[in-house]
């Protein structure tokens, strides 16, 4: 059997050579072009590159290298910690701003054993509500000042600046700062020794020493959300109780990394 091209045509010398013909029957050479292109990616290194500095993160059994992994945990730990921190200074310092029937600001009459009625503050409930108030507004100075986010210092740091310069007025109320900027609040001094119209100005009311602490707080946990939302790329949770993830997100990160 013998190869005759005297049939020809412009369609079959393009078919041969080309990509498709009229009829999309894929040329014998198709595809060529595209091979020699990705050779010539290899030899002048773009593949290698690419996948270099793909590999350079992660170990021999795939898991990403200890000094990453670990600045990257140490991170989402710290902004975790100044979430939670910061959710607990807001719990107790709405104790202290509650009002009405709430509010522990409410004068309450006592009899003693001989009859005699008087009516005074809870001061128990008081010393409780701000010494909770106290360990909460340590614990986020501490966790605070770890934080490499710019925005948290700032609100952590203005949060102690505030105290620093109501620290007059917080004597009174037989609290004191130490050299940690940690507040202490002395039992027996509130309970017993402190006018309570003191204290009250302090921690109820807008504009009171607890609302602006709890403003600043409140910023530092936002600034501490959003961050996570940046290392992680979570942005909200799924019926699992992980997070989701858009492909959005995806691209964005691949891009980023690579």
């Amino acid at each position: 059997m013998s190869l005759t091209i005297n049939s020809f045509g412009n369609n079959s010398i393009y078919s041969l050579f080309g990509g498709s013909n009229s009829l999309g029957v894929s040329s014998m050479f198709g595809g060529l072009e595209g091979s020699l292109s990705s050779l010539s990616q290899i030899k002048s290194g773009s593949y290698g590159k690419l996948v270099k500095s793909y590999y350079a993160k992660y170990d021999n059994e795939g898991n990403l290298k200890s000094d990453a992994s670990k600045k990257a945990k140490a991170a989402d730990s710290n902004l975790s910690e100044i979430r939670n921190d910061t959710a607990d200074l807001s719990k107790a310092t709405d104790k202290l701003l509650a009002k009405g029937k709430n509010s522990i600001w409410n004068e309450v009459e006592t009899t003693d054993e001989d009859g005699n009625t008087t009516k005074d503050y809870d001061r128990d409930a008081i010393y409780k509500a701000v010494n909770d108030f106290a360990e909460k507004y340590n614990e986020l100075v501490d966790s605070g000042q770890k934080s490499k986010n710019t925005g948290i210092l700032t609100q952590v740091a203005a949060m102690v600046t505030n105290s620093a310069k109501t620290a007059p007025t917080l004597g009174k109320a037989g609290i004191t700062i130490d050299s940690n900027n940690h507040l202490h609040v002395d039992e027996d001094f509130l309970k017993n020794k402190a006018n309570m119209t003191y204290v009250k100005d302090l921690f109820n009311g807008t504009g009171s020493y607890a609302y602006q602490t709890a403003t600043k707080s409140s910023m530092a946990n936002s600034y501490a959300s959003n961050e996570l939302t940046n290392l992680t790329g979570r942005k909200s949770y799924t019926n699992t109780g992980d997070y989701s993830l858009s492909a959005d997100d995806m691209i964005s990160k691949f891009n980023t990394q690579t």
